[in-house]
């Protein structure tokens, strides 16, 4: 062993130290994190890091369990000694990656955590205290912004509705033109985001989590729908915020849409009417070729239509994808296990 090992061991022990977070002085802490993770070496560091200064008043823990290739489990192991890690079991999904971790969480409030999301500070300390102020609700949840610290678009997220529908199929979503409106304020809302959001325990066991049929994308909106239906409140809290890079930076990946018109129809397969069902399959695949075809007709003169229409391809030219939703046997990951699209990347 040379002079240089114990050194390097002495400084990854002292930066391993500076990198812990406020723990429980009981059995029981404030606040059970939630970490799903998949390939997010890049982003978790700094997710991890946020949580020291986003929860200083109150005690947590938090789990994490790494749905992708590995190495963001060994990156954690090594640079956060106080994160429990769950053994992955494949990639297996948000839904049953969080259900997963819920059944080894010990606080009777779960915070859903995006490895993409920055908690700024004292935002969890927001929430927690927004249980006590709102103790009739199940559910509260932040505001996320971008680097600059302005609301963005993931702010936009609503039950789907065939006013909804319509509007995105004439060309602008009637919830996204309004994404940045009412957030400096407290709300009860219909739906949070499902990347920052805090539930109870009591409320989570009883709808029994996330639905696992959602492998990606809607599930947070059917078990906000399944918790309305119970008479439970959600509400927006205006100072808790998040710093969120969508989709790892890439909101307008095929592959990324794919899985969110899936997650979609999904949805509107269980909760809807077969009438509602075939109407809302046939406005969102127009929207797609609408979105496909102002991308190839003037996407050389408007870069952002080009890369609108490149994002919506799949979604546009292979609607037998994603019409069945998460169906075992026709919907999405079925057809993508006989017969990959080439996209991997959402």
């Amino acid at each position: 062993m040379n002079d240089a090992e114990p050194l390097a061991r002495q400084n990854g022990e002292m930066r391993a130290a500076t990198r812990r977070f406020r723990q429980p002085d009981e059995a029981t802490p404030d606040v059970s994190i939630l970490i799903v993770a998949y390939n997010s070496a890049q982003l978790i560091e700094s997710c991890i890091d946020s949580i020291r200064s986003g929860a200083q008043r109150h005690s947590c823990e938090v789990l994490l369990v790494d749905n992708g290739d590995g190495l963001t489990e060994k990156l954690v192991a090594q640079a956060f000694p106080d994160v429990r890690i769950i053994p992955g079991k494949g990639n297996i999904g948000f839904a049953a990656g969080n259900n997963m971790l819920s059944r080894f969480a010990r606080s009777e409030h779960l915070l859903l955590l995006n490895p993409d999301m920055v908690a700024l500070p004292n935002s969890i300390d927001i929430l927690l205290d927004a249980a006590d102020h709102y103790p009739g609700a199940a559910a509260w949840g932040g505001v996320t912004v971008d680097p600059s610290g302005r609301p963005d678009t993931g702010n936009a997220i609503a039950m789907p509705s065939m006013t909804e529908f319509l509007s995105v199929a004439m060309g602008r979503s009637r919830i996204g033109s309004e994404a940045v409106k009412g957030l400096e304020e407290d709300a009860r809302v219909d739906v949070l985001i499902g990347g920052f959001v805090m539930f109870t325990r009591a409320a989570w066991q009883e709808l029994g989590g996330l639905d696992e049929r959602y492998f990606l994308y809607c599930e947070e909106v059917d078990l906000f729908f399944r918790l309305r239906g119970r008479g439970y409140e959600a509400w927006r809290i205006a100072a808790a915020r998040g710093q969120h890079t969508a989709a790892h930076g890439n909101t307008l990946s095929p592959s990324r849409l794919l899985y969110r018109a899936a997650g979609t129809m999904e949805f509107v397969r269980t909760h809807w009417s077969f009438s509602g069902r075939v109407l809302a399959a046939f406005l969102v695949w127009i929207a797609a070729v609408e979105r496909f075809l102002a991308g190839k007709l003037i996407g050389g003169r408007h870069p952002h239509l080009r890369q609108l229409g490149d994002g919506y391809r799949y979604v546009a030219l292979h609607p037998n994808y994603w019409i069945s939703g998460y169906d075992p046997k026709s919907g999405l990951m079925a057809k993508l296990a006989r017969e990959p699209l080439g996209q991997r990347s959402c």
